[in-house]
Parts: structure tokens; C-alpha cells; sequence
């Protein structure tokens, strides 16, 4: 192998940096796909330009507040749930029951084809 110009090693680091830049272009359109609600806020892969002080804290990610504000209604469902079985309450014809027995039925997949054929 000869000597390779100066202008061939300028050409092939040009041609590397547009090939990292066509990259990171495409990794920034597909992390905006998977993470939506952080637009405008994309740094570089891991990390490497934001400055580490900047980046938020992990106890204030909005998820976390929305997972609990879920389970505490699923709790509250429940306890009412046993309530009104402990009581044998009912509303409008329905007790825990009926509930029970349309939570643990199995669902008919029949009509559902049957539906989608047509």
C-alpha cells in the first residue's frame, strides 16, 4: 500500500463525521418516538454534551407520580370492592358477585372473529 494524500484522510474524517452526525440525527428521531414528552430536551448519547449537574433528578419523573395516583385508586377500588361484598350491598342489580363472576369469565373470542369477518 502507497501513501495515502492528505486530502484522502481529510475526505474519509469528513465522510465518518457526516456517517456520526446521519447517526445521532437518527437516533434523536427514534428516541423522540419512544419518549414523546421530552421534546426539546434530547442531549447527545449518554449524555456527552449536557452538562451532568443539569440532568433531572430520577425521584422527580413524572411516572412515578402518576404509578402512584393509580395504585392508590386501584386500593381504594379494592377496599370497596370487600366493603360491599362484607355489607352485601348492592347497586342497581349488581353486587360483588355478579362483578366477580364477569372478572373471572372467560371472554367469548367467537363473536369477536365473527365481528371482525364482516
Amino acid at each position: 500500500m502507497g501513501k495515502v494524500s492528505a486530502n484522502k484522510k481529510l475526505e474519509l474524517v469528513r465522510a465518518v463525521r457526516m456517517q456520526n452526525h446521519y447517526n445521532r440525527q437518527l437516533f434523536r428521531a427514534r428516541e423522540g418516538i419512544l419518549y414523546p414528552d421530552l421534546a426539546g430536551k434530547h442531549g447527545e448519547l449518554y449524555g456527552l454534551e449536557e452538562d451532568l449537574g443539569a440532568m433531572p433528578q430520577e425521584g422527580n419523573k413524572p411516572g412515578a407520580g402518576s404509578l402512584r395516583i393509580r395504585f392508590v385508586i386501584a386500593l381504594m377500588l379494592f377496599l370497596f370492592f370487600i366493603l360491599c361484598d362484607l355489607n352485601h350491598l348492592s347497586y342497581q342489580g349488581e353486587n360483588t358477585d355478579t362483578i366477580y363472576g364477569r372478572m373471572t369469565q372467560s371472554p367469548d373470542v367467537s363473536e369477536l372473529l365473527e365481528f371482525m369477518d364482516k
